[in-house]
């Protein structure tokens, strides 16, 4: 990508949503919003195709804009440059719309594991296994869940294969602050506690940089338990 495609294209951002730890709890029940107990792998589906969207106009884009030709002035260039990257903006917005990722909340679950209740501090020690496919970052698109404490994202090479993962990224476990009797009834439902990760997808234009960013974006954590559908705890995160 040259440094005059780099100079005159702005381009865009589709992003989604994550966690955070410790507070009190509050067993109760809460309304779930649509796709608010998706596994796994049925996020990363949703990643991966707009994703995927996002890279195949972003190279539809350096291409058609490609280089200063020969005969052309550098106005005309400018101008070329500059109406490729308005309809690029303008499919990448009809995107967002047709798939409603600017309304959509996606919950994701991470399984909770309960390692240790301490009953005279009062607070559950709680893990997660959960690793969350994501896309990884390419010189066309930068991928990444913005700064948190409890969320992140992270490159590996598993078997000669590079991967990407969102995981719950406490230091080292989740303190959870409950009640002795709530912590009981807890751990005898440990096989439905779950954290749920919501996430909003959002669209933004970018600055003056070659590259497209493509952001997941924390927004609430909660700690509940899926066979009562009860919240023990939760966190705003935006």
């Amino acid at each position: 990508m040259n440094a005059s495609f780099k100079n005159l294209i702005g381009l865009a951002v589709v992003g989604c949503m994550v966690v955070s730890v410790s507070g009190q709890s509050r067993a109760q029940g809460t309304t779930a919003v649509p796709e608010d107990n998706l596994l796994p792998a049925e996020f990363t589906t949703i990643l991966k195709e707009s994703w995927s969207f996002l890279k195949d106009e972003t190279d539809s884009l350096a291409k058609i804009v490609g280089s200063k030709l020969e005969f052309e002035t550098a106005a005309e260039f400018e101008k070329r440059a500059v109406d490729a990257r308005q309809q690029y903006l303008t499919k990448v917005n009809r995107y967002v719309k047709d798939k409603k990722l600017d309304t959509r909340v996606f919950g994701v679950l991470f399984k909770a594991t309960l390692v240790e209740y301490n009953a005279d501090t009062r607070m559950y020690s709680v893990t997660s296994p959960t690793l969350v496919e994501a896309p990884y970052n390419i010189p066309q698109i930068v991928t990444e869940v913005p700064q948190n404490p409890y969320v992140a994202l992270a490159d590996s090479i598993t078997k000669g294969y590079r991967t990407s993962s969102i995981y719950m990224d406490f230091s080292p476990n989740f303190r959870w602050q409950v009640h002795r009797d709530t912590a009981k009834v807890a751990k005898a439902d440990g096989g439905h506690i779950y954290f749920r990760v919501r996430f909003k997808i959002e669209l933004q234009q970018t600055g003056t940089s070659g590259a497209a960013r493509f952001a997941i974006v924390p927004q609430r954590l909660m700690l509940f338990n899926q066979r009562t559908n009860s919240v023990y705890w939760e966190q705003p995160l935006r």
